[in-house]
C-alpha cells in the first residue's frame, strides 16, 4: 500500500504465480538438489517485489485500487502499469451509499498509464468526504509475456543474493540488473 499525496494506491489480489519456475531459476543457479528449493522459491519471490518496486511496474497480471478523496482529476496517472483495463470507477458518499460511475465516462489512454474522464467528475455532484476509487487490471500478462531483459534482471539479483547471502547493501541491485531493467523503467516528468 503506498500514499501519494491526496491519494492511496493498494494491491487487491496479488500475482496468480511468479514470472519465472522453480525449474527456470535452478538451470541459472547452477542448483540439481532439491534441499534449497524453499530459498530459492523465496528468491523468486524478492526478485519480483524488487524488480516490481524499481519499474515501478506489474510483471504478473494484478489488481489494483487507487482511492482518492473528494475529487480526481481529469486524468488519472494509474501507478504499477501497463494497465489492462479499468475494472470500475467507484464513488463512495459520506452517507455510506455507493455509486459506480458508467464505463462510457471514461477511458484507457493510448499509453495504457492513465484514465481519462470524458467529463468532469464534479458533474456526478460529488461532496466533501466522498471517495473514488478506481480499480484496475494490470501488468504484462503472464509469465510468457514478461520481456525477457526483465527476467535475466531478476535472475542477476537473485544469484547475487544467493551468492552473498544477506551481505549485500540494503535496497541495492545489482549493476546488471539496473542495466536491464532501465529501458523499462517507469519514469514520470
Amino acid at each position: 500500500m503506498s500514499s501519494y499525496r491526496n491519494r492511496l494506491l493498494s494491491r487487491v489480489t496479488a500475482p496468480a504465480y511468479e514470472p519465472m519456475t522453480l525449474a527456470e531459476a535452478k538451470l541459472y543457479l547452477r542448483i540439481n538438489t532439491v534441499s534449497e528449493d524453499s530459498l530459492i522459491s523465496d528468491l523468486i519471490v524478492a526478485a519480483r517485489m524488487a524488480a516490481e518496486s524499481y519499474l515501478s511496474r506489474s510483471l504478473i497480471t494484478q489488481t489494483w485500487k487507487l482511492a482518492y478523496n473528494d475529487y480526481i482529476p481529469n486524468t488519472v496517472f494509474l501507478p504499477m502499469g501497463p494497465v489492462i483495463a479499468i475494472t470500475n470507477v467507484t464513488i463512495y458518499n459520506p452517507d455510506g451509499s455507493s455509486q459506480i460511475v458508467d464505463s462510457v465516462g471514461y477511458y484507457l489512454n493510448a499509453a495504457k498509464d492513465s484514465l481519462v474522464m470524458n467529463s468532469p467528475l464534479f458533474a456526478l455532484n460529488i461532496g466533501i468526504g466522498s471517495r473514488i476509487e478506481i480499480t484496475y487490471t494490470a501488468g504484462y500478462g503472464d509469465s510468457s509475456a514478461v520481456p525477457k531483459p526483465i527476467k535475466f534482471g531478476m535472475l542477476a539479483h537473485m544469484a547475487a543474493l544467493y551468492d552473498s547471502r544477506g551481505t549485500m547493501s540494503d535496497g541495492m541491485l545489482p549493476e546488471q540488473s539496473s542495466q536491464l531493467y532501465a529501458p523499462f523503467r517507469e519514469m514520470k516528468l
